[in-house]
């Protein structure tokens, strides 16, 4: 049994980077996992954001 069987965490940012790591880290300890993010390009910030297929490759 994991640390976190039983919880349900809310990650944002879920796509790639940071919060993709707490996803994973926190499914592998027993959550269950709520991972959103935009998913598309804004006019800010400056820098590429996730793509629907880097959240997909996270829920996997």
């Amino acid at each position: 049994m994991g640390k976190l069987e039983g919880k349900v965490a809310l990650i944002t940012g879920a796509g790639r980077g940071q919060g993709r790591a707490h996803a994973v880290l926190m499914a592998r300890e027993g959550a269950d996992i709520a991972a959103l993010d935009i998913c598309r390009d804004l006019p800010y910030p400056r820098y590429s954001l996730a793509k629907r297929s880097d959240l997909e490759e996270t829920a996997r």
